[in-house]
Parts: C-alpha cells; structure tokens; sequence
C-alpha cells in the first residue's frame, strides 16, 4: 500500500537513503524499521549480487519484487485494516468463507483442511490471504518491480521500484522468529512456484513482519549494538534496495535473455499471452526506432522559424492549436507526419477530457492537464527536450482561447 506522505517528506526520505552498500533506518511511514539503501540503476543489481553481504556462510536469502518504492510488506488481507494488520477473526472469517466457496471446485478435496495450503491455493487465485509472496531468485524479484508500467498519474511521483530482501535461514530457525513462517506449499497445480522459485511468508496477527522480526532480533541480537550500527546489523536480517524506475524496456529485454519472462514464470496461457504482448510491444518500439533513424537519414531542410501560436493562427480550435505547437520545434521533424497527426488528435481528445468548467482558474486541473499530455507525448515518442515547452505553448494558447470565448458578444 502506498504511504500517505506528502511530496516533501517523499523527498525528504529519497534524500536520506544511501547508496549501496550502506543502509539508513528512516523511521518514516514509508519504510519504517527497514533499513534501505539504493542502487545507481538496475544494471549495478548483477555487480551488487557479488558482494559478501548477499554471500553469507549458511544464510539463505529470499527476495521480493514492489513496483513502488513506497509499498509496505503488507499482505492483502491486511489491507483491509487501516493500521495494516490482520487480526484473528478477520483471517478466520476469510478462510472460512474460502472453505465453503471452493467446495465441489477443487479435485484434492484434503486441501480445504489444511490452512496453510488452502491459503496458498487462494493466493494464486488472487484471494485477500496473509501471505506475502517471496523468490529465491533476485532476478525474478526484479522481473516482478519492473513487470508492470506505473499508471500514468503515478509516472511523475514513483521515482524507485524496490526489491525487499529477508533473511530465510533466520525466520525458520529454533523459533528464532516465531510469529513469521516460511511456506513452501505442496500443491502447485499450474507449476507457477517451481518457475519463479517461489514461496511465501506467513506472519502471525497483530503486528506487521518487520516488527515481529525486529522484536526477536532485540533480545539477542541489536540489544548491545550502538545506535549507529544498527541499520547495519538489522540489514543482514531484512532490507530494501531502491532501484531507480528508469529503463524498464531495456531491465525487462535483458531478464528474457536470462529465460526470466512472462512464458517461463507463468506456465500457461495467460503467461504466454502477456509474453508475445511484451513481444509484439518490442517489435513496434523498433519499427519506430528504424523510422526515426530513417528520417533523420534524409537531407537536412532549414526549419521554419518557430513563432508563438496565437488565437488567430488556430481558428479551428483546439486541435489547430495542438497541431501548430507540436510542429513549431525543429526536433519535431524527428517525428514522422503520420504519427505527429495522430499524436495531434490523441492530445486534444485528451486535454479536453481535464477541460472541467473552471479549469482556467485551478491550477491543480492544468498541472493534470500538462502530465496528461506529457503522457501522450512521451507514448508517441516526442523529442524529451521539446516537450515541456511544447505543452506551455499549448497551455498559454488554450487560455487565450478561454479568454477570447469569454469577451466574445452573444450571437
């Protein structure tokens, strides 16, 4: 779940996390006990797997995926509870509805007695359960951050995607952890656990995993460390790696050259449809790609000198508007004719659905309005160095339009 911080404590907590291998306790609503760290870029991971700290003598480490930097290790039933727990009776209530539901609809009738496995059972069918999921692969924790685009109202402000990292052997050893149980189900009909080498968390009600496991390191462990040291030792233990949220394309083409894909970790045909769409989506971005290269390839033609568009110069509206200004910068003759007039179209349809009544006198309604159309900008590949200005042209030019509707004498 996302944390409720405002934009300035988000900032504040990024300024405050080191660069690996070093780690911080923020203390904060965003990663509380967790000590973190980050990363220069998804491709510092391979180098970082080398060092000691993931190498340790007989520590098994499991890892797991968030796509936002902000998401707490909160399972899915505990975000039913505003304090993002899970208390007894909700669980049980959970399980015993589940019990009931999947009667007559599961051939291993001996599943509905055995909660941990009915648990299981139900994550994989996207039921709220306390279990949280877990790899023993690194690189499939970082498919699973990269897996998914941020929504486009979540673009500008999800700056990391986050690998979680637990220490295994420590959880499941002489009760060390009693409250936190490693699960490693039976029953994997879809074969989905064997190829993301995958397994799972359980932690008891009432308190969130970190704190179960920060409370059992207290008596035996952090109790005669100095404050100072303390992210230090609670990283062998549990951690967070903030991976900067750039070069997704590029993160997730390098982890299918290593067999790390939607058709090898989802054995079925919803693995393989999401496959060939990533695929498919590849094929298009280069066929853009070889188009650009082929435009920029012809003889050069001294652009025409780029001047404001005014009311006069868009007497068709919105969409003259929007076409002047995408044309007006020289680097828009990297983009083809084609694709500009489509961009053109899927621009106004867009900055006219965030055209509220009194849009011209709130600027949170045009803050929307300018990532609304960053957006599109960015999905047509529009030059990056352009598009700001372009879209306050586009911007001062709507207003001006707004200004002239409003002086205009009544027919």
């Amino acid at each position: 779940m996302s944390a409720t911080a405002s934009d300035t404590s988000v900032a504040d907590h990024l300024a405050l996390v080191p660069r690996w291998p070093q780690f911080t306790i923020t203390g904060d609503k965003i990663s509380a006990r967790i000590p973190v760290t980050k990363l220069s870029s998804w491709r510092e991971l391979p180098t970082a797997l080398e060092h000691d700290f993931f190498n340790r003598p007989k520590t098994q480490l499991i890892f797991r995926g968030s796509r936002r930097f902000d998401w707490t290790l909160t399972p899915s039933l505990g975000r039913l509870d505003e304090r993002r727990i899970i208390t007894q009776e909700v669980a049980a209530a959970q399980l015993r509805l589940f019990q009931r539901a999947v009667r007559g609809r599961i051939e291993d009738r001996t599943l509905v007695d055995e909660e941990h496995e009915l648990w299981s059972v139900g994550q994989h069918h996207g039921l709220h359960t306390p279990l949280l999921d877990w790899t023993y692969s690194p690189y499939v924790a970082l498919f699973f951050a990269f897996e998914k685009e941020d929504p486009r109202h979540e673009e500008s402000e999800n700056a990391y995607r986050a690998i979680y990292v637990l220490n295994k052997s420590y959880v499941e050893g002489d009760d060390r952890c009693p409250e936190v149980s490693i699960l490693e189900p039976r029953k994997d009909d879809h074969g989905r656990l064997v190829n993301q080498a995958g397994l799972f968390t359980f932690t008891g009600y009432g308190n969130t995993l970190e704190n179960f496991l920060v409370s059992s390191l207290q008596e035996e462990v952090l109790k005669d460390e100095q404050e100072e040291d303390e992210a230090r030792v609670l990283s062998q233990f549990i951690c967070k790696i903030y991976v900067p949220n750039e070069h997704r394309t590029e993160c997730l083409r390098q982890l299918r050259l290593m067999n790390v894909h939607h058709a090898s970790l989802f054995p079925d045909l919803i693995g393989a449809a999401s496959y060939c769409n990533i695929l498919v989506a590849d094929e298009a971005q280069t066929m853009r790609e070889a188009e650009v290269t082929r435009q920029q390839a012809l003889p050069e033609v001294a652009p025409a000198q780029a001047t404001p568009v005014t009311v006069e110069q868009a007497p068709q509206g919105l969409l003259a508007l929007v076409r002047a200004a995408l044309a007006a910068p020289a680097e828009s003759a990297q983009v083809e004719a084609p694709r500009l007039e489509v961009m053109a179209a899927d621009l106004a349809a867009e900055l006219t659905k965030n055209q509220y009544v009194d849009w011209d006198k709130r600027e949170s309604i045009q803050a929307s309005m300018r990532t609304a159309a960053k957006g599109v900008m960015r999905k047509y590949g529009y030059p990056p160095a352009s598009r700001d200005a372009v879209i306050e042209q586009i911007m001062q030019g709507l207003l001006a339009l707004r200004a002239a509707d409003a002086v205009a004498p009544p027919n």
